[in-house]
């Protein structure tokens, strides 16, 4: 699975996999994230094999198999 678009309301990160599916995980749970501008948040870059993404200005990293946490719950958007 690789990660085609990343994108943010007030209090989520999602992501659009190829696979099709958006999944997404409170901001809460990334702290860096949950107390960054929102100009901060879309300024990151996938990583080369779009299993990862990073920000620079935040010292922040997440890969996709983070997203996948089953300790806890999982959002769906609500599309």
């Amino acid at each position: 699975m690789k990660i085609n678009r990343v994108w943010f309301d007030e209090t989520n990160i999602y992501l659009v996999l190829d696979s099709g599916h958006t999944i997404g995980n409170p901001l809460a749970w990334f702290k860096r994230l949950e107390n960054a501008t929102s100009e901060q948040l879309l300024r990151f870059e996938l990583g080369p094999l779009g299993d990862s993404i990073h920000w620079e200005e935040l010292d922040e990293d997440l890969s996709l198999e983070s997203f996948f946490d089953f300790k806890r719950e999982l959002n769906y958007a609500k599309i």
